[in-house]
C-alpha cells in the first residue's frame, strides 16, 4: 500500500493535536497519549523532524490554551510543561530511534530519557509533598463527611454495612487515610509504570500501522514470547534490600517504588507465559479474556502477584523454550540485551 504523506501527516498530526485537547480529561487523556506517541513516531520515521516540530507546537499551544481556561496562566504553563515531558519529548525521542532502525527495547529506553527530568523534579519535591499530606488528609476527611451527609442513601448503606455510630465513620475515614498515604508512597513507581505502558502501546500501535503503509518501524515479538531479562533481578534485589533494611523513610519509599516497577514488568512477563500456554491449548480469545479479567480484577492484587512470580521464574527457567520461534525477527521490550 503506497504512503500518502499528506494524509499520514493530517491523521498523525491530528492525533497529536487531539492529545492537547484531551490532556485534561481523565481516562481519555491516556488513550490520546498512546495515539499521540504513535503519531509522533510515524511522522518522524517517514516525514522528518520539521513536521513533527510543527505538530508538537500546535498540540502544546492547544494544551496551554485549554489549561488557561480552567487553571489560569501559571497552572496552564506547568501543565503544558508536563505535557511536553510526558507526551511530546518521549514521542520525538522514540521517533528518532525508530528512524534509525533501533530495536524496540532501545526505542522505549529513548522514550524514557525525557522522563528522567520529571522524576528528578518529583524526587526534589517529594519531601515537600509529604509535609502537606496532613492538610490533604484533613481536606479529604471533610469532603468524605460532606458527601456522606449530603447523600442519605450512602449514609444508610454505610450504616447497614458498618454500623451507625461515630466510631464506625472514623474507622472508614482512617481506611481512606491509609489508602491515600499508601498511594503517595508508590506514586513515583506507579507513574513510571503508567508512562512506560503508554510508550509501549504507542510503539505497538505505530508498528501495526506501519505494516499497512510499508514503513519500517521497530516491532515487538508476539506477546506470548515476551520474556523478562535476567538483568531485572538486580533492581529487584536492590528495591527489596532498601525496603527491608533502610532506616530512612525516603530510601524505604525508593525501594518500594523500584519493586512496583519491576513487579509490573515481571507480571507482564508472567501474563505472556499464561498466554503461551493458552495458545498451545488453542483456547478461544474470548475465553482467555474472561480468565484474565477474573485474575486481574476479581482477585487483585493476588492475580498480579501470581503473574509477577511466574514472570520472575520464567526469567530464570524459560518455560516457553519449546514455543520460541527462531525465525521471528523481533526484539523484546523486557530484555535489555540486544
Amino acid at each position: 500500500m503506497a504512503i500518502d504523506e499528506t494524509r499520514l501527516f493530517l491523521w498523525s498530526g491530528g492525533a497529536i493535536a487531539a492529545s492537547g485537547v484531551l490532556w485534561f480529561v481523565p481516562g481519555l487523556n491516556a488513550v490520546s497519549m498512546v495515539v499521540a506517541v504513535a503519531g509522533m513516531i510515524l511522522i518522524i520515521a517517514r516525514l522528518g523532524y520539521m513536521r513533527a516540530i510543527l505538530a508538537s507546537a500546535i498540540a502544546t499551544a492547544i494544551a496551554y490554551f485549554v489549561g488557561s481556561l480552567t487553571m489560569g496562566l501559571l497552572g496552564a504553563g506547568i501543565s503544558s510543561g508536563v505535557f511536553l515531558l510526558i507526551v511530546i519529548f518521549p514521542g520525538i525521542a522514540m521517533g528518532i530511534a525508530a528512524r534509525a532502525f533501533a530495536s524496540p527495547a532501545r526505542t522505549i529506553w529513548m522514550g524514557m530519557i525525557p522522563l528522567l527530568l520529571l522524576l528528578v523534579l518529583l524526587a526534589a519535591y517529594y519531601q515537600d509533598i509529604g509535609r502537606i499530606m496532613p492538610d490533604v488528609l484533613r481536606q479529604v476527611k471533610a469532603q468524605v463527611n460532606d458527601a456522606i451527609e449530603r447523600n442519605p442513601g450512602l449514609d444508610r448503606m454505610l450504616s447497614d454495612q458498618y454500623g451507625s455510630n461515630n466510631e464506625t465513620r472514623e474507622r472508614i475515614l482512617k481506611e481512606v487515610d491509609k489508602f491515600i498515604i499508601f498511594f503517595f508512597k508508590i506514586m513515583p513507581g506507579t507513574m513510571v509504570v503508567g508512562i512506560l505502558s503508554i510508550l509501549v502501546l504507542g510503539l505497538m500501535a505505530a508498528g501495526h500501522i506501519s505494516a499497512k503503509v510499508n514503513l519500517m518501524i521497530p516491532r515487538f515479538k508476539p506477546f506470548h514470547l515476551w520474556h523478562a531479562s535476567d538483568w531485572w533481578l538486580l533492581p529487584t534485589a536492590v528495591g527489596l534490600a532498601l525496603t527491608i533494611l533502610a532506616g530512612n523513610d525516603f530510601w524505604k519509599y525508593t525501594g518500594g517504588n523500584i519493586l512496583v516497577i519491576t513487579g509490573n514488568i515481571y507480571a507482564v512477563a508472567g501474563l505472556a507465559v499464561v498466554e503461551a500456554f493458552f495458545r498451545r491449548l488453542s483456547m478461544p480469545l474470548i475465553v482467555r479474556l474472561i480468565i484474565y479479567l477474573i485474575m486481574l480484577i476479581l482477585i487483585m492484587p493476588i492475580g498480579m502477584a501470581i503473574f509477577a512470580v511466574l514472570g520472575l521464574m520464567d526469567s530464570r527457567f524459560n518455560f516457553r523454550r519449546e514455543n520460541d520461534d527462531k525465525n521471528e525477527n523481533f526484539n523484546e521490550i523486557t530484555d535489555i540485551k540486544e
